[in-house]
């Protein structure tokens, strides 16, 4: 009985880590999309490593289609071994052309615990190097935009969230555990 319950629990390790690195890999598709190329480079890249299911595709007034894709840990979040913590991933076009990355991450079980950062970045024809925060649901959620002409330190910092919540017991409990420099993503933070 000890080596059963002994063998579930490295399972679950292991799957939870997998969970993980699944989450650190489609954050890290993110920062590698600059262009309309590199979009749909990732979009066929995830297609061929989780399926053609693992794209939800929808199409909106305006002529924008969205690509999303979701990892989360669920299937263990409803054993109670650790906080649901999901990852998204949107890509919108628009006419066949890159509009906008969306990066999202939410962990908790309840309103009340749950923490979430929103970080989009806009590749329209504003070459302004705004860099916006929104400190409205401190400190449990953030929403971070900017366009893409911005700094790319900058840009590496605002797409850098934490998958280590997908494995953490207690989970990540606010704005500042999914993506640390949040708070400092301001105009106010000088380019590296």
């Amino acid at each position: 009985m000890v080596a059963a319950v002994a063998v579930c629990g490295l399972g679950i390790a292991v799957y939870a880590m997998h969970l993980s690195a699944s989450a650190r890999a489609l954050v890290d598709s993110a920062g590698g999309i600059h262009t309309t190329a590199d979009a749909e480079r990732e979009i066929t890249s995830w297609r061929k490593r989780l399926g053609k299911e693992f794209w939800m595709e929808s199409d909106h007034l305006g002529g924008d289609h969205n690509y999303d894709g979701v990892i989360d840990n669920l299937s263990i979040a409803r054993l109670g071994i650790l906080e649901p913590a999901g990852v998204m991933l949107g890509v919108t076009m628009r006419g066949g052309e890159l509009r906008c990355l969306t990066l999202t991450m939410t962990t908790g079980r309840t309103p009340s615990t749950t923490a979430h950062v929103w970080v989009q970045e806009w590749f329209d024809s504003d070459k302004s190097r705004h860099f916006h925060v929104v400190h409205k649901d401190k400190p449990w959620g953030a929403v971070v935009e900017f366009s893409a002409s911005a700094p790319e330190a900058q840009r590496t910092k605002a797409l850098d969230l934490n998958t280590k919540c997908f494995v953490q017991f207690n989970g990540c409990k606010s704005a500042e555990d999914i993506l640390p420099v949040v708070w400092r993503l301001g105009p106010a933070e000088s380019p590296d």
